[in-house]
């Protein structure tokens, strides 16, 4: 084969080289404002764009780091993708006592709260048909993409609950200041808290990009949230698990951010993309990578608002404890 030919195919299976294989190198853990945070930086981040996930009630950075039958987690793909990846905790959740175990992943001594002898598990009962993946606790629907043979995987790290004086907004704008200018991913109840956050310190949010959230942003949010923008993905059984109210309002803000400078969008699998059995953990879902790939085509499609401050992906240096 001639020598052109050669650089030519090669030229096109780097073009064509999925975004998801490039690797990450730094894996990391610490606290921040007594909230556990864990992260990836890729070895060049050529996005230079940051996301913090903030998960949503009682649920850690387990659902964005790895899934109940041990493939990679969001978190890993943002990386491969050329994002720094951050994903905040609750900081009530004592994980001194237990309730997380992911490799490489650490849960570190250096920095935590003291550990509370009556935090309790943060369980619930009845996720099984709110959460859509099924009709009942071990009756998993036939189409469901939750990896259900693993429950009890999923289950054993469900954080432990106390009480602290640290509000969970306020942990995450200490992150912000942290890493600089970001674009907050919120799930389920995470979206009040991302909202909040973004009101405090607009000037390091970028925008949302949104996992069936409660609490969207609404009128009263502007206008702090100016210039922003939203991006939402809902799953599949959105009517028998009662999230059709929150799906509407998720719509409303992201027409609240076209109105007022920003761009705003929102995807529903089963009916925009005809794919189903997609739930409420969809970031854990069997088809995490697909989902995934949504968020990953709309940050292409978003030019990011000017950079009003410097960004720290050079100089990042994890807090004092």
């Amino acid at each position: 084969m001639r020598p052109f030919a050669l650089i030519f195919i090669s030229l096109c299976l780097a073009n064509f080289t999925p975004r998801v294989l490039r690797a990450a190198d730094e894996y990391g853990s610490m606290y921040v404002s007594d909230s556990l945070v864990h992260y990836i930086r890729p070895e060049n981040n050529r996005r230079n764009i940051t996301i913090i996930a903030v998960p949503g009630l009682n649920l850690s950075s387990y659902i964005f780091v790895t899934t109940p039958d041990g493939r990679n987690g969001w978190a890993q793909m943002f990386a491969a993708a050329g994002y720094d990846f951050y994903v905040i905790n609750d900081p009530d959740f004592d994980f001194v006592k237990g309730g997380f175990s992911v490799s490489p992943f650490i849960v570190p001594t250096e920095g935590a709260p003291p550990s509370d002898p009556d935090s309790s598990q943060g369980w619930s009962g009845d996720i099984w048909k709110r959460w859509g993946f099924g009709e009942s606790a071990g009756s998993p629907y036939p189409d469901t993409r939750f990896p259900t043979d693993d429950f009890n995987v999923f289950a054993a790290n469900y954080p432990y609950v106390s009480s602290s004086s640290v509000e969970y907004d306020s942990a995450i704008v200490a992150l912000l200041d942290i890493t600089g200018p970001a674009w907050l991913m919120a799930h389920s109840a995470g979206g009040p808290q991302a909202v909040s956050a973004a009101r405090l310190r607009p000037e390091l949010v970028k925008g949302f990009l949104m996992v069936e959230p409660t609490g969207p942003p609404d009128e009263s949010d502007f206008p702090q949230l100016a210039g922003m923008s939203l991006f939402g993905v809902y799953g599949d059984y959105i009517d028998s698990r009662n999230q059709g109210n929150r799906k509407a309002g998720t719509e409303a803000a992201a027409a609240l951010f076209v109105q007022n400078g920003g761009k705003g969008e929102v995807v529903s699998l089963p009916d925009d993309l005809g794919v189903f059995g997609n739930t409420h953990l969809m970031m854990q879902d069997n088809n995490n990578d697909f989902v995934l790939q949504q968020y990953l085509d709309w940050l292409d499609s978003t030019p990011p608002p000017p950079a009003e401050i410097p960004s720290y992906a050079d100089g990042f240096e994890a807090p004092e404890p």
